[in-house]
C-alpha cells in the first residue's frame, strides 16, 4: 500500500482521494480554511452533466443511486431547465425567435457538438499533449466574442456571450471552443437533486455525500501534509485564467494558454500530479472531476505499475 498525499478539498481532490483509496492506497487529503464551504458554493442549486458524477461514485464504492439514497436523496432531471430534445429546442426557438434564428441555432449548437467531440482527448479522457491539440484543430485566437458577432440574432449572440459573462468573464477573453459547452448542455441538460417526497435540494447538498464517501474509504482529512508520502496530487487552483491573445504572433494565442496551463504530470519530480480548476479540462465541477480521476490512473501507474484507465469512458454515458 502506497501513501500518497492530495493537497485541496476540491472536486478534483475528492475524486482522486476517493478514487486511490478504492484501488488501495494509504490516502491522505490535507484541506485549507474554508476549502469545503467553497466547495457546497461551488455546486449551486443544479448539476451539469451527470455521468461524471456517477462514475466518480462507482469507481470509489456504492453506486451514486445507493451513496444518494441513504442521504434519502434522488438525482433526477431539472423540469425547470432548458429542453434537451433537439426538435424540442427547434419548436421553443420557432415560438420564440422565428424559423430562421432557430435554423441558424440548431445549426450552431450541432457545429458545436462537433468542438466538444474534438475537445473530449484534450485532457477530460486523457491526458493533453501538443498532438491532441493540433488534431483538434482549435483555432488560436478565436474567441467567443467573435463567435456572437457572427450569429444573426442579438438573443442567440447573448447565449454566447453567456457563457463568458455569467461566470464574470469577458467573451472576448474566453476562447470560442466554449461553446461546445452548449453542445454539452444541449445533450445531458441540467440535473437537480430531490427528497423521497419530491421536493427540491440544492445540488450543495451532495457536499454531505461526498464527505460519507471520504470516510467510507478510510481517507484522512487534515490542514497540514506530511513529508512522507510515496506520491503527491495537488489539486490547489493557482488561478490560471484566459486572456485575450495578440492579435499577431504565435505567443500566447488561446491554444498556446491551453498548453500552458499546469500539465498533470510535474516535469520536474515525477512523484507530483497536478489536477485543479486550472486544469485543461476546465473548472466546471464535473471537469474536475474528470481532472481528478486522470491524475488517480496517472499516480496509481506511477506507484505500481498497473494501468487502470477504463476502457469504457465515463464521458459516453
Amino acid at each position: 500500500m502506497a501513501r500518497v498525499t492530495v493537497l485541496g478539498r476540491t472536486f478534483a481532490g475528492v475524486a482522486a482521494a476517493v478514487r486511490l483509496a478504492r484501488v488501495g492506497h494509504d490516502v491522505t487529503l490535507v484541506e485549507s480554511p474554508g476549502e469545503a464551504d467553497a466547495l457546497r458554493r461551488a455546486l449551486g442549486d443544479t448539476l451539469g452533466f451527470p455521468a461524471p458524477w456517477r462514475d466518480l461514485f462507482k469507481k470509489s464504492g456504492r453506486p451514486a443511486t445507493g451513496a444518494l439514497g441513504l442521504h434519502g436523496l434522488d438525482l433526477v432531471p431539472d423540469p425547470d431547465g432548458a429542453p434537451t430534445d433537439r426538435g424540442d429546442v427547434w419548436y421553443a426557438d420557432v415560438d420564440t425567435l422565428g424559423e430562421p434564428a432557430a435554423r441558424a441555432w440548431r445549426d450552431y449548437v450541432d457545429a458545436a457538438d462537433d468542438t466538444w467531440q474534438a475537445l473530449r482527448p484534450l485532457g477530460l479522457e486523457s491526458e493533453l499533449t501538443p498532438e491532441a491539440v493540433e488534431r483538434a484543430g482549435l483555432h488560436p485566437r478565436r474567441s467567443l466574442a467573435h463567435e456572437a458577432a457572427g450569429l444573426p440574432h442579438p438573443a442567440l449572440a447573448e447565449r454566447v456571450r453567456r457563457l463568458a459573462s455569467a461566470r464574470g468573464l469577458d467573451p472576448a477573453d474566453v476562447p470560442a471552443w466554449w461553446t461546445a459547452r452548449l453542445a454539452v448542455e444541449r445533450t445531458f441538460g441540467r440535473w437537480r437533486l430531490q427528497d423521497a417526497d419530491g421536493t427540491p435540494r440544492p445540488a450543495s447538498a451532495l457536499a454531505d455525500v461526498l464527505d460519507d464517501r471520504l470516510v467510507e474509504r478510510g481517507v484522512r482529512v487534515v490542514e497540514t501534509a506530511g513529508q512522507d508520502a510515496d506520491a503527491t496530487i495537488d489539486t490547489r487552483d493557482p488561478g490560471v485564467r484566459w486572456r485575450r491573445p495578440p492579435r499577431f504572433g504565435r505567443r500566447d494565442t488561446f491554444t498556446a494558454q491551453l498548453l500552458a496551463r499546469p500539465a498533470l504530470r510535474d516535469p520536474r519530480r515525477p512523484d507530483v500530479f497536478h489536477a485543479s480548476a486550472s486544469s485543461p479540462g476546465g473548472d466546471e465541477p464535473w471537469a474536475q472531476l474528470l481532472s481528478g480521476a486522470l491524475a488517480t490512473y496517472a499516480a496509481h501507474a506511477f506507484l505500481t505499475g498497473e494501468d487502470i484507465r477504463p476502457t469504457n469512458k465515463a464521458l459516453a454515458r
